[in-house]
């Protein structure tokens, strides 16, 4: 059975053939408008203008792949239907009713279909291909491909937003702790970044602003409250953090979630959620007040600089965890980890700002900075470089990581430029 998203799609761009149409009524039918498709509730086409025998309309197109979806849909009992001039089916045109009771006119749009269009989208849908689109992808445009992929990562960008606004705006928490979170799930990755966020919710910013400086203060404060000084442990630096901490969460009324909710498994050391957490605290200790750094910062380089100087204490020059030590390593921000961090948080943050108050420079700034950065290297970012999609920059490669959790994963090929400039080729 054919999609209706194909059907919306024909419709919408006219690839069907348009001449002698005629309705089941056998009255011709000529398309002047084919009105706004419409992705909210009500009928899918909004506006439409319809020549129908010798009389123009102006009004609304549903569209069904089985015509008998009119009543099973409820259309005839619901107003937002009442001025729908044509039903337009793939098959079974029965007669449609408005809710007054009058007849709609029904185009059967079977057979005016290209084979080829409806075979073309079919090969792509069920194709089991790493994305739909994987064999017909060299043959777009590379203008075409520049244009979805910066797209792609304003959609990422503002995909962003709404998580922030909810944070800052809603639960008037501030800018500095909206960034405070964002930082946190960047510092988890994308194996711990749920964990850090819960841990973030559970942590006093002002606490922090009022500790730095004092680093067992603010260590015992950040793994306490991580669930990791719970247990029994044997060094004197860890046994340190956790009186300190038992004195915190009395006169503070901490809480802490559960240690087992963290993931070590098949991860490298330099991304236990232990050795994070310790930079993580480490940058606080030094730099508590980032979010005016960050709006201050006319490039990226104040940020580069500041994490670059990032040194957890010297107990994590030996260790990844907190049980077992290891051989002597720099306890310093990778350059790799830096630019993860300020694409994933500083970036975003800056351009949810820019938007909520209205200021167009700082998001330009965001954009121009993800130019600026080298693109990431990741499973999706080197898979899409091997079916002729390269990323250049960082702007690139967060408009892959777009296309593919929300394109191609969901197969919205139709919602999609690059799949409807192959379907329509």
């Amino acid at each position: 059975m054919i999609a209706e998203e194909l059907l919306h799609f024909v419709w919408q761009f006219r690839l069907f053939n348009q001449f002698d149409l005629y309705n089941t009524e056998g009255e011709k039918v000529v398309i002047v408008q084919v009105g706004e498709h419409n992705i909210n509730a009500g009928p899918d086409f909004l506006y439409c203008q319809l020549l129908i025998g010798d009389k123009l309309w102006v009004g609304h197109v549903e569209i069904h792949v089985d015509g008998r979806d009119w009543t099973r849909h409820g259309h005839d009992q619901d107003e937002q239907y009442n001025n729908v001039i044509l039903h337009v089916v793939y098959t079974f045109p029965i007669d449609a009713f408005r809710q007054d009771k009058t007849m709609i006119p029904t185009l059967v749009i079977k057979e005016l279909l290209p084979k080829q269009l409806v075979e073309r989208y079919k090969r792509m849908l069920l194709h089991r291909a790493w994305i739909p689109c994987a064999k017909q992808l060299d043959t777009v445009s590379s203008v075409l491909k520049v244009q979805v992929l910066q797209r792609m990562a304003v959609l990422r960008l503002e995909e962003r937003v709404g998580d922030l606004r909810r944070i800052v705006v809603t639960e008037q928490k501030g800018w500095e702790y909206g960034l405070f979170q964002q930082l946190c799930r960047s510092f988890g990755t994308k194996v711990n970044a749920d964990v850090f966020q819960r841990l973030a919710e559970k942590v006093d910013l002002t606490l922090v602003w009022k500790y730095h400086g004092d680093t067992t203060k603010l260590e015992a404060m950040f793994f306490g409250q991580a669930g990791f000084l719970q247990k029994d442990l044997d060094e004197s630096y860890l046994k340190e953090l956790q009186e300190e901490y038992r004195y915190l969460k009395r006169v503070h009324n901490l809480s802490e979630i559960s240690a087992a909710e963290w993931k070590f498994l098949r991860m490298r050391p330099y991304n236990f959620p232990t050795y994070r957490l310790a930079q993580l605290a480490a940058l606080y200790n030094s730099s508590p007040y980032i979010f005016a750094l960050l709006l201050s910062s006319n490039d990226i380089t104040p940020l580069v600089e500041m994490l670059k100087s990032v040194r957890a204490t010297p107990f994590w020059q030996y260790h990844f965890n907190m049980e077992k030590k290891s051989p002597k390593h720099d306890t310093k921000l990778s350059t790799r980890f830096i630019e993860h961090l300020i694409i994933n948080c500083f970036i975003p943050v800056l351009f949810a700002y820019g938007k909520e108050m209205g200021q167009e420079e700082l998001q330009w700034r965001a954009f121009h900075w993800l130019e600026e950065l080298d693109k990431e290297d990741n499973n999706i970012v080197r898979s899409f470089s091997k079916h002729s999609l390269a990323a250049t920059n960082a702007l690139d490669s967060q408009g892959l990581l777009h296309l593919k959790y929300n394109y191609c994963n969901a197969r919205k090929c139709l919602q999609c430029p690059i799949g409807v400039s192959i379907l329509r080729h």
